[in-house]
């Protein structure tokens, strides 16, 4: 299956759906798919990391790790792979909703779209929504999303990065919770 890119994918100025697929109950791997293929993955190791990557524009492939540390004072580190330098930081706050903020200062607000949890989104400072994450839950052990990416939100250098967190996030809550 073809790899698109996610710049390829969102230059529209429409409103984007995608879907974040776990193609076997019996492992946490899922795939981020566009109408055209998978350009997206997240493949969890253990409970608390996970490893993550997109297709950029020129073909090459970005990817991230995710480690979720300390106990009374969680937060989630987000690093370039194969390096200690962390790209950003997520921090919860009272139920579940919370900040990522890269280490080049922008921030970005995850929080609850719906009374009953089950979409999810990122907004900015402003507090306009700029992706969201709809949960299709087929099994206890199976857990899928809708994804739809707002026009504001599609020209964004942290799309990329986004768009894995917001899912491993959701992933985290429904399977262990934060």
């Amino acid at each position: 299956m073809k790899e698109d890119s996610i710049m390829e994918i969102t230059s529209t100025t429409r409103s984007i759906v995608l879907n974040w697929i776990q193609p076997s109950s019996f492992e946490r791997r899922f795939e981020l798919h566009s109408e055209k293929g998978v350009f997206g993955k997240l493949y969890f190791e253990t409970v608390d990391t996970a490893s993550g990557s997109l297709t950029s524009t020129d073909q090459t492939t970005e990817s991230w790790t995710f480690k979720r540390v300390g106990l009374l004072n969680s937060h989630i580190t987000i690093r370039a792979a194969g390096t200690n330098d962390n790209v950003a930081i997520y921090r919860s706050k009272l139920f579940g909703d919370g900040w990522i903020e890269f280490t080049k200062g922008s921030k970005f607000h995850w929080k609850s779209i719906s009374g009953i949890g089950s979409k999810w989104g990122f907004a900015n400072e402003q507090e306009e929504i700029l992706l969201a994450m709809k949960s299709k839950w087929y099994s206890p052990l199976k857990i899928q999303a809708s994804i739809e990416i707002e026009p504001k939100g599609q020209g964004l250098d942290e799309l990329p990065l986004l768009l894995i967190s917001g899912w491993y996030l959701m992933v985290c809550s429904h399977y262990a919770g934060i």
